[in-house]
């Protein structure tokens, strides 16, 4: 199975071995040149992280269900509370100190994804569909 791998301020490759995938992953920071990541398979499907190392904000896109999801945590892994901004290469985002993840836990839902297998069980999905049909401003 091959998918795409993109990373801030790098070319996009074509991955088929997850060893890859990590070591991009882990050397992700939520400041400077690769500060996010995609990964995408031959559905249009995706998972995409933003930040590195102890702030990260994980989502996945299911195509086929035309769904956007966030990830989140049953027990937040942060001691603040309230709506947090992380800043990072393609923007910001807002979210919820449930939402904060480490890397482990990304590479780990990145792993599942590219196998295909189920996310661990510490990771739940919050629906952000509704985000993406809100109407645009003009």
């Amino acid at each position: 199975m091959t998918m795409v791998m993109k990373v801030e301020n790098k070319d996009p490759v074509k991955v088929d071995n997850f060893s890859k995938i990590e070591k991009s992953l882990r050397s992700l920071k939520s400041y400077g040149p690769c500060s996010y990541a995609i990964l995408e398979n031959d559905d249009g499907s995706y998972i995409q992280v933003a930040g590195g190392r102890v702030t990260c904000v994980l989502e996945l896109r299911e195509k086929k269900q035309d769904r956007q999801l966030r990830a989140y945590l049953s027990v937040p892994r942060v001691c603040y509370t309230g709506e947090q901004t992380l800043m990072f290469g393609a923007g910001q985002v807002k979210m919820q100190p449930d939402e904060i993840l480490f890397i482990d836990d990304v590479v780990a839902a990145f792993k599942a994804f590219f196998e295909k297998t189920p996310f661990p069980l510490n990771i739940k999905w919050r629906e952000m569909s509704h985000i993406f049909a809100a109407p645009l401003l003009p």
